[in-house]
């Protein structure tokens, strides 16, 4: 999706948060949304308007705010969708850091993986090059689902329902998921994992391929059809799994 098309979604999602915490109720959750190095324009700010929507606390974090105390003050940390090298966000982060995230989800945090936050969540972003990554679920490391980079649309089945929806290099997460761990959708082609959640210690993870947080906008300025739809419903599916 193109930075204009983003940031104007951004914008729209700002006006909004000076109402929004006016009105949010009692036990809004604190959800910490990354968005720091390694992550698109307007990526975390089009998740936030999500969570703000329901009533939810918004902090955004990065590589200079990340850490054990920030992350004390949340229930949930978003890791959105970002760039195809998955190690802008790794170098930025110290060890220091990702083990302090590690240790947020293993007492209790909720962890949503969009695309690359997903890609991030494995235990390696490269197995052969011994190059480690978050960590937060037993697969060793998610491939690419498709071979082009560019955007498009993908089909996968979400229960009993079929949906195309916008990709961009989003991974799979094998052909089966570890124990423990629910399937919430596959890829229709090729029947790997498109969205998986489940427990990490004992807080839980909710890791999702393709970007279903899409709006039209994003459809619009990547020249894809939006005859079939969008798919924001299953994004607050999943987001009730964090719950």
């Amino acid at each position: 999706m193109s930075r204009i098309g983003r940031m104007f979604t951004f914008i729209g999602h700002l006006l909004l948060i000076p109402l929004l915490f006016l009105s949010a109720p009692v036990d809004a959750r604190s959800i910490g949304i990354f968005n720091g190095a390694g992550t698109c324009p307007g990526c975390a700010e089009s998740v936030a308007g999500f969570f703000i929507g329901r009533g939810d606390r918004v902090i955004y974090l990065d590589q200079h705010s990340l850490n054990a105390t920030s992350l004390g003050k949340l229930d949930v940390y978003v890791q959105p969708g970002g760039s195809d090298d998955l190690d802008e966000t790794l170098d930025a982060l110290s060890p220091g850091q990702i083990d302090a995230l590690r240790r947020f989800v293993s007492r209790g945090g909720r962890y949503m993986g969009i695309c690359a936050g997903a890609y991030l969540a494995a235990r390696f972003t490269s197995k052969s090059e011994g190059r480690p990554a978050f960590g937060l679920v037993p697969i060793d490391e998610m491939p690419a689902e498709l071979e082009t980079a560019a955007p498009s649309l993908v089909a996968i089945r979400w229960g009993t329902r079929r949906r195309m929806v916008y990709s961009q290099s989003g991974p799979h997460m094998g052909s089966r998921a570890p124990g423990g761990m629910r399937v919430l959708a596959r890829y229709v082609a090729t029947r790997h994992i498109s969205a998986l959640a489940g427990p990490s210690g004992r807080g839980r993870v909710v890791l999702i391929g393709p970007h279903l947080e899409a709006d039209e906008s994003w459809y619009q300025d990547d020249g894809l059809s939006l005859q079939h739809g969008l798919n924001q419903d299953l994004f607050r599916t999943a987001m009730r799994l964090l719950d």
